[in-house]
């Protein structure tokens, strides 16, 4: 029913989207273009989150995403952590590759019903 390997995909994910919103929130930078970007990142990020929970109950058990959900709100405490040791900008640009690549091993690794 779980699948930790798509599940830590997922925490890290969240990280990665968490500190792109949180840049894009603080946004106060000369260039327009690179806010829009930002901007546009996260909320990708926000809707292939979402689109993953939903994936995720329907190819294996409805309640699962409720408990995978809860796990990445935990697991993000450690996104603290990394924020301490690179720095939330760090974080936030490596997000425009983090992501990405996330997103696809977490849907990769999600199981066939069960």
């Amino acid at each position: 029913m779980f699948a930790w390997p798509s599940i830590g995909f997922y925490c890290l994910f969240g990280i990665f989207v968490f500190y792109q919103q949180l840049h894009a929130r603080r946004f106060r930078g000369a260039s327009q273009v690179f806010g829009l970007i930002l901007s546009l990142s996260a909320f990708l990020g926000m809707l292939a989150g979402f689109a993953y929970l939903i994936y995720y109950g329907w190819a294996v058990v409805w309640w699962v995403p409720f408990v995978i959900f809860v796990i990445g709100l935990v697991a993000s405490l450690l996104g603290f952590i990394v924020e301490r040791a690179v720095g939330a900008f760090t974080l936030s640009i490596a997000g425009f590759v983090g992501w990405p690549v996330c997103a696809y091993f977490m849907f990769v690794l999600v199981p066939a019903g069960t």
